[in-house]
């Protein structure tokens, strides 16, 4: 592979002209996001009181602009949707507000993510899906065993995983989360019990679940998948602390995903990943453009959609071959 100093030094300098934030775009992004989001949960009250079939419409457009919403909270994350921490901070709180991602605590995780992707003796600090090392898991005792398989099984990982991952864990603080992270978690809760106490004078629990849980539920399910084929692929990159480097755990255990345009649209760009973690400054929709002037500067595999459910099969990290494998028959 090209992962040289000398070619991550051009990447980098290719790509560090893109990290330019257009405003006005970002504002319009931002404005009809949260207008459409809060808009289609409206008219799916109206429709559930008054004519069922328009819920057909209204909730794929609920989890269509609530997987927009993670979009912008992500890039304001990075700082890379506006300029100043404030304006990425409003934005962010307003976007993960409706999908019930606190922005401080989701800001915290993620940076974590970055800084520590890929190395093997960091992984209790890389919020990453669960990964064992093949030496790991048959020296584990069964019920360790049982516990990852549960976790690693396709049918976990997008029914019960989504909304354990994105909905229940960020409703709780811990100590690990920095003080901001913790604050932004509880603040979040009381905001969400005092509206559901509202809400429930004037909403069944059912509606509740229909118009607001089911998006969410599906908004879930394709972030999951995403997330899952961002570097859970056979060729992805670990190592441990002595031999990791920050540049190559970011491009080459990242990967790139040959996507049709609506996938684009929907994911904000996030199928360019290995581009977006060597420079996460730039704005989700430089990222197309950013991919082009690159090129294969450093060498990397297109890897297309479809492969992305087969990479579900792959579960352990071979130390010794260099590739995620499936379960060892032994």
């Amino acid at each position: 592979m090209g992962n040289s100093t000398g070619d991550f030094e051009q990447a980098v300098a290719i790509l560090k002209s893109f990290t330019t934030k257009d405003i006005t775009r970002g504002n319009k992004l931002f404005f009809s996001t949260l207008f459409i989001l809060w808009t289609s949960l409206v008219l799916s009250h109206y429709f559930f009181v008054q004519f069922r079939w328009g819920l057909l419409i209204s909730i794929p457009i609920s989890t269509l602009f609530m997987c927009r919403s993670y979009v912008i909270e992500h890039d304001c994350g990075h700082g890379s949707y506006y300029r100043s921490q404030t304006s990425n901070f409003i934005a962010g709180t307003l976007m993960g507000f409706g999908i019930l991602i606190p922005y401080s605590l989701w800001k915290f995780i993620h940076h974590s993510h970055h800084m520590h992707v890929g190395n093997l003796d960091q992984r209790g600090l890389n919020p990453e899906i669960w990964t064992m090392t093949v030496q790991e898991y048959q020296s584990s005792p069964l019920l360790k065993k049982l516990a990852y398989r549960f976790m690693r099984s396709k049918f976990t990982r997008f029914t019960i995983v989504p909304s354990i991952n994105l909905g229940l864990v960020f409703r709780f603080m811990h100590p690990k989360f920095n003080w901001k992270a913790n604050v932004s978690v509880l603040v979040h809760d009381l905001i969400y019990v005092f509206l559901l106490w509202k809400l429930s004078s004037y909403l069944s629990w059912t509606e509740l679940l229909v118009i607001f849980y089911v998006p969410l539920v599906l908004f879930y399910f394709v972030a999951s998948y995403t997330f899952y084929a961002q570097h859970q692929f056979e060729e992805t990159y670990w190592e441990n602390d002595s031999e990791w480097n920050y540049q190559k755990a970011s491009f080459h255990g990242a990967t790139f995903i040959a996507a049709p345009k609506w996938y684009c649209w929907l994911t904000g760009n996030v199928v360019y990943h290995n581009i977006h973690h060597l420079m996460s400054g730039i704005p989700f929709y430089q990222l197309p453009d950013a991919a082009k002037a690159l090129g294969q500067t450093i060498p990397y595999r297109l890897i297309p959609l479809s492969e992305v459910w087969s990479m579900l099969a792959l579960k352990v990290w071979d130390e010794e071959q260099k590739k995620l494998v499936p379960f060892p028959k032994k």
